[in-house]
């Protein structure tokens, strides 16, 4: 059996490796840089309208729910109209109440693709069946067809 001797302490196989002319590694300050620079331009695609679900992210749609009413709808009621007409101005509530027959509720949430929601709220009190107090959000005047809350709105293409 042929004997092999140990390799001394200041031999090639103990020496720290180097890397040959031509093959040097980048920076680490350079890498961060470039990481940094991606980080903020994938940012910077990111969308602050509430009509966009944002970037790399799967589609969302809005979602309306409920009572569709602007001021101009609500102007129509007034006191002393009964409860028909009062269905016949603005529609059927979307809640009445069994333990408050005397109130109709009108509610209505639109929901953004990005997840931010509106709410009004419309409260109509009877009094021996008739219209006696009308209590409501903060309403649109009338439609705006920019207003994605509208039914049937459809967002333009840029």
């Amino acid at each position: 059996m042929p004997h092999t001797p140990h390799t001394p302490a200041g031999s090639r196989a103990a020496r720290p490796r180097t890397i040959a002319a031509g093959h040097a590694r980048p920076a680490v300050p350079a890498v961060l840089s470039a990481l940094l620079l991606v980080a903020v331009a994938c940012g910077g695609c990111a969308s602050g309208d509430r009509a966009r679900s944002g970037f790399l992210e799967p589609y969302k749609f809005s979602i309306p729910q409920g009572n569709y009413l602007n001021q101009q709808m609500l102007d129509q009621v007034r006191e002393g109209m009964s409860r028909e007409q009062v269905r016949l101005a603005i529609g059927t509530p979307l809640l009445t109440d069994v333990f408050h027959p005397n109130r109709w509720d009108y509610v209505f949430r639109f929901q953004y693709p990005n997840g931010d929601a509106e709410l009004r709220k419309v409260t109509i009190e009877f009094s021996e069946d008739r219209v006696a107090r009308v209590k409501a959000d903060t309403l649109p005047q009338r439609d705006d067809p920019n207003d994605p809350a509208l039914p049937g709105y459809e967002a333009k293409e840029s």
